[in-house]
């Protein structure tokens, strides 16, 4: 296994990545959801990320495939602020098959030392709630909870 950095010869693989967690996330909440019809749109935002200057997809590649998928990015806010480069990890999967063999590990790795590189000055993510695995594997990497992310659904409007 090797922890690489995606390209857009990748992009089927990091759809399937990607919708795997959006699947396996939908029972934490429904802001998880998607539609799989809109795969074109979907796979256009992948694109789209995939040719960001201040993001990466770091993957891990296995024998027959990805098996793991880790995105970050790396933004400059205000200079007033003690911190103000800010690491963000976004979208972050392993395989189920894979887990607890340290990819994540290999990933968050990776991914730390290309934010450390950039300048960053500390690293974000957020974990659902619902999610202990999650937020103990995050906890275990040296995060602590800062703030509660919330949402509230609104009703649609009557044109969609």
């Amino acid at each position: 296994m090797t922890i690489r950095i995606a390209t857009h010869k990748d992009l089927d693989e990091l759809y399937s990545l990607w919708c795997e967690l959006m699947d396996e996330h939908q029972a934490f909440h429904p802001i998880f959801g998607y539609h799989p019809s809109a795969d074109f749109q979907l796979k256009r935002v992948l694109r789209t990320r995939l040719a960001e200057n201040n993001t990466r997809m770091f993957v891990a590649q296995g024998r027959y495939g990805l098996l793991g998928l880790m995105v970050v990015t790396y933004q400059v806010g205000s200079t007033g602020m003690h911190y103000f480069r800010r690491g963000y990890i976004a979208e972050t999967i392993v395989r189920e098959a894979y887990r607890r063999q340290g990819l994540g590990r290999a990933l968050f790795g990776a991914a730390k030392d290309w934010l450390t590189a950039q300048g960053a000055d500390h690293l974000e993510l957020q974990v659902a709630v619902a999610n202990p695995a999650g937020r103990r594997f995050w906890e275990s990497q040296g995060f602590a909870p800062t703030t509660f992310h919330m949402m509230q659904p609104l009703p649609k409007s009557p044109e969609e």
